[in-house]
């Protein structure tokens, strides 16, 4: 399965539901937006490498959660949060994605994930420190 942004020119301003934590500065913060796109590419690709994977996400087993053939393809972002001075110098930042299922009026959402990507600076390189998934 191919997970896609539900709505992509939404995704262009990272304003969405921002959450601040643990002392960003707005200079901080501007910088990590300005990473913007290249967070949204890398949590794509962890969403997409998730829902491949038959040992998190299951084909048709009975009584399973998730289910890959429930899900629409769709995801959005839920919320963003941020935090600075982490282990002990560094950057996190949490995205909330939710994946929906069904189709048109009926799609609601399935599957929330919590991507969560570490940088030591705002220009360093992402780690991605792991993914908690939830039924929503």
């Amino acid at each position: 399965m191919n997970i896609h942004w539900e709505n992509e020119s939404a995704l262009s301003d990272p304003r969405f539901d921002a959450r601040f934590y643990d002392g960003i500065s707005l200079q901080e913060y501007e910088g990590l937006t300005a990473r913007w796109q290249e967070l949204l590419a890398l949590t794509l690709r962890a969403v997409n490498g998730y829902v491949n994977d038959d040992e998190l996400c299951f084909s048709e087993e009975e009584g399973m959660f998730p289910v890959r053939k429930r899900l629409s393809g769709k995801a959005y972002i839920g919320a963003v949060s941020y935090a600075a001075g982490v282990d002990p110098v560094g950057f996190r930042i949490l995205i909330e994605v939710r994946l929906t299922e069904g189709m048109g009026a009926e799609e609601q959402d399935y599957l929330g994930l919590e991507v969560t990507w570490f940088a030591r600076a705002i220009d360093g390189e992402w780690e991605c420190w792991g993914m908690d998934s939830a039924a929503i």
